[in-house]
């Protein structure tokens, strides 16, 4: 999956994630392993509840942090890839 390129993303339903502190923990009882998040990947997290496009995903992130737009980037995309990876995320069907 090419993640800057599926127009919406979202979280599959079955996973369980709980915040500690600004953190988040996911337990995916499908592979029965844990995943952590800094903060920001918490706020991603959030944004995967219903589906959500990188760009948005990029907007809201600008707003909320002091980070330039490339670094903003990368850290999405590399996030969503690891995510990807542990098919933690789908890709939303298109209309």
């Amino acid at each position: 999956m090419t993640l800057l390129s599926p127009d919406k993303l979202y979280l599959r339903r079955e996973l369980q994630g709980s915040r500690v502190g600004e953190d988040l923990v996911i337990f995916d009882d499908r592979v029965g392993k844990y995943f952590a998040t800094g903060p920001v990947g918490a706020d991603i997290w959030d944004m995967l509840a219903t589906p959500t496009s990188p760009d948005a995903m990029h907007a809201k992130l600008m707003a909320m942090y002091d980070i330039d737009d490339a670094t903003c980037r990368t850290q999405i995309s590399d996030f969503l890839v690891k995510m990807a990876e542990a098919d933690l995320v789908a890709e939303a069907p298109t209309a």
